[in-house]
């Protein structure tokens, strides 16, 4: 058995890792976009490291044929398949990390569930946005008729 210096050293130096692994993916991750051109090509959206939405392109005027429930559609799925791709990109990135700290078993939360983290964000492929329910958009747009 090898003296508990030795063993506090060991974790001493597993710990730094970590933190240095950690603040190079954070480092990284501040500066990451993902930018995802929706399937008719009429819209752009650009997210961001935390899923926000840090720019949207409109192209070629075929926004402005749309009906305004086509639209929302078409924003809500394009936003949802980049944040599902930024989601993809986040846990690619801590994951590795995770997994090289040794685990604590009957510690409660030393481990990392990721898929709860993430739930549906990061389904096979990148599945796209979470769904509700009903199966209808979470928001819509109620054009004014005055």
């Amino acid at each position: 058995m090898e003296p508990v210096e030795e063993r506090l050293a060991k974790a001493m130096e597993a710990l730094e890792t970590t933190r240095a692994a950690l603040a190079g993916a954070e480092r990284t991750l501040r500066q990451a976009s993902v930018v995802v051109m929706a399937k008719d090509r009429s819209v752009e959206v650009t997210v961001g490291a935390q899923g926000e939405v840090t720019a949207m392109r409109f192209h070629d005027g075929k926004y402005r044929s749309m009906a305004p429930a086509q639209l929302a559609s078409v924003l809500l799925e394009t936003i949802g398949r980049a944040r599902s791709l930024m989601a993809r990109q986040v846990l690619d990135t801590y994951r590795p990390i995770s997994e090289s700290v040794p685990q604590v078993g009957g510690v409660p939360g030393a481990e990392i569930d990721w898929d709860g983290l993430f739930g549906s964000m990061v389904g096979e492929g990148g599945a796209g946005p979470r769904k509700n329910p009903g199966g209808r958009l979470r928001d819509e747009i109620v054009e004014d008729t005055a």
